[in-house]
């Protein structure tokens, strides 16, 4: 399944390649622009930065829904648009805005609270100290794994608010542990080539279509599980039944409309 996603992620991302680098263009003019409003910031008071951090991040939250509503399309194998993307601002803007500055609220808070636990453990060799600050460490590091979805959750499943959506991420995690942190060592790698590429390439907009495909062939699971449970009420209940997935069958129909793709029909695709 991980493999097949691969190759629909990094079809998907080729056949788009124009409309999300065209996508990119505002994230990363609002990257600049809170990079310069650090550095501003930061002469003029200590706290101030932590408002532009806030507010960067929220603003970066409502374009990483925008960026969801073509990623969702495109997964769906439908044609991404500008009118699509602009015109997703209307109804994601709260949930984006809302998603932004809790991750941003969070960090701060985690980072002071580890800061001062790791003094805590280096001026009084107190271990309590550095046992709360690797606790920290982890609820991070779960919760940017599990948060991954969080975007895809919203667009993919209809009935998704922000509370929803937030309980569904984590839930999808600890139900696909070994999934969601392959996806996630993905996107690491791909944060990384956004870095080296100045969020040009793939930038947010990849993150967004991974995160979308990755979720989108997941949820054909819970579709298998619901049919399988409607015939057999005690299957939900049998853990090795629920862990044999015919993901062979599940993803066949995407596998056709994806259809093979050689080396060739990437570089001529008109052949």
């Amino acid at each position: 399944m991980f493999r097949f996603f691969l190759k629909k992620n990094f079809c998907d991302g080729w056949d788009n390649a124009t409309s999300l680098l065209l996508q990119n263009v505002l994230p990363i003019l609002l990257g600049t622009i809170i990079f310069f409003g650090l550095k501003i910031s930061i002469e003029i008071n200590a706290y101030l930065p932590y408002a532009v951090l806030i507010l960067g991040a929220g603003a970066l939250g409502i374009l990483s829904f925008m960026n969801g509503a073509n990623s969702a399309k495109i997964a769906n194998f439908d044609a991404p648009s500008f009118s699509t993307f602009f015109s997703s601002f209307k109804y994601v803007w709260k949930i984006g805005l809302s998603f932004g500055i809790m991750i941003a609220v969070t960090l701060i808070l985690i980072f002071n609270g580890a800061l001062y636990y790791i003094r805590m453990f280096f001026s009084n060799g107190n271990y309590v100290g550095l046992l709360l600050a690797s606790a920290l460490g982890w609820f991070v590091l779960i919760s940017a794994i599990a948060l991954q979805w969080f975007v895809p959750l919203y667009f993919l499943q209809s009935d998704n608010g922000f509370s929803k959506c937030l309980k569904k991420s984590f839930i999808v995690f600890f139900d696909n542990a070994g999934f969601s942190v392959k996806v996630f060592v993905l996107n690491i790698i791909l944060f990384i080539v956004s870095i080296v590429t100045f969020s040009i390439i793939p930038g947010l907009s990849g993150l967004s279509l991974s995160c979308m495909n990755a979720l989108r062939l997941r949820l054909y699971k819970y579709d298998w599980i619901e049919k399988m449970n409607a015939e057999d009420p005690d299957f939900i209940n049998n853990r090795d039944k629920r862990a044999e997935v015919p993901w062979d069958e599940l993803l066949k129909e995407d596998s056709e409309t994806l259809g093979p793709r050689t080396l060739t029909s990437f570089i001529f695709p008109w052949k």
